[in-house]
């Protein structure tokens, strides 16, 4: 009797594991809207300008923002310079997630950071985390 138990718990982990190893899809309605709803063009330009939600583009699992069709077709035409650095992850410690509204500008491109104390370190010497 203790077989087919442990053949089922077997398969039920298994099938779990399969699930955790595949990448997860991230719907329009679970993208995060980052930088306080700022638009990422003005703000590379280091300018904070609202976004407007009716002009939105959604990458990466974030959905930006943005305050003109125009800003919103730059977005699209280079995203790469536009949009969050690394994937999201904070520079200083590489691995742990950013947080979307805990930003820094630098040379035009926008990081997020994983706490108050790593965007101190970064701003402190910013060079030491990206390399440009």
């Amino acid at each position: 009797m203790k077989k087919p138990l442990f053949a089922l718990a077997l398969l039920i982990l298994a099938g779990a594991l399969s699930q955790a190893a595949q990448p997860s899809v991230i719907q329009k309605s679970d993208a995060v809207v980052p930088l306080k709803g700022l638009d990422p063009v003005m703000l590379a330009k280091g300018k904070e300008v609202k976004g407007d939600d009716k002009i939105a583009v959604t990458r990466g699992g974030f959905r930006y923002l943005f305050s003109s069709a125009e800003n919103k077709a730059l977005f699209e035409k280079e995203p790469k310079i536009y949009e969050i650095q690394m994937g999201g992850s904070c520079p200083v410690v590489p691995g742990a997630e950013g947080d979307p509204d805990r930003f820094v500008v630098y040379k035009e491109r926008i990081y997020i950071f994983a706490s108050d104390m790593c965007v101190e370190s970064f701003k402190a010497k910013p060079e030491e985390f990206v390399k440009n």
